[in-house]
């Protein structure tokens, strides 16, 4: 019984996934949450379903997000595929390891350009990637 259910289950993934693979998510209005980032380990990143997110709002052009730590918010510009965030304003409290949310909104402030494959967002500074981000489904995501 449990192997037919898995088995469905499996074709149901399988689908989904040749479905979505030919659409990109869109920039905005999707959760993102970091995949990699090379001065952030996994564990880090891993450590709570929102940690190291964030989420840009077209209507108003707000980014908002959480690093291990604090949340932040603030505008960004976009034009075609250049990308910039500005006067970012964050939640001050104290954790461990600031190290990387330091380091994640350093990165956020080098940001010059995206690209999207998929489900997949990768933030540049020229041609250097510095961050790799996948979406979220929004159940996913506790606010």
């Amino acid at each position: 019984m449990m192997k037919k259910y898995f088995a469905a289950a499996a074709l149901l993934v399988t689908m989904a996934a040749c479905g979505s693979a030919a659409q990109d998510k869109a920039l905005e209005g999707t959760t993102w949450k970091l995949a990699q980032m090379q001065s952030i380990p996994a564990t880090a990143i891993d450590r709570e379903a929102d940690f190291f997110t964030l989420e840009l709002n077209a209507a108003d052009t707000m980014v908002a997000g959480r690093t291990n730590c604090n949340r932040f918010f603030g505008k960004y510009e976009l034009k075609g595929k250049k990308l910039e965030f500005e006067n970012l304003g964050m939640t001050r409290m104290a954790c461990p390891d600031m190290q990387y949310e330091d380091a994640f909104v350093k990165m956020l402030d080098d940001v010059d350009r995206f690209e999207i494959k998929g489900s997949e967002l990768t933030f540049f500074d020229d041609d250097k990637s510095l961050a790799v981000f996948k979406a979220v489904e929004k159940e996913a995501v506790k606010k």
